[in-house]
């Protein structure tokens, strides 16, 4: 799977490459632009996707044994001892 990765990040730069050539360097300059922020919206939606499967995955179950710290602690309730 590397290989093919590396084979369409190579197709990037071959891209570019023709489009400079091509049609000059103020179209990439628009066009690294472009790309620069859909690879920026690419990693937010990706972060923010795994945030949501940590958060997922973290939720406590009913069955979990609250600690909480000294400060924070409860007044312990008193014995029933059959009153």
């Amino acid at each position: 799977m590397q290989d093919d990765v590396d084979a369409r990040i190579g197709q990037i730069f071959v891209r570019l490459s023709r489009l400079r050539v091509e049609l000059g360097d103020g179209a990439l300059d628009r066009t690294v632009h472009a790309l620069l922020h859909a690879l920026g919206a690419s990693a937010l939606r990706e972060a923010e996707r795994r945030a949501r499967s940590l958060a997922a995955r973290r939720q406590p179950l009913a069955t979990d044994i609250a600690v909480r710290p000294y400060d924070q602690r409860r007044p312990p309730e008193p014995l029933d001892e059959g009153a």
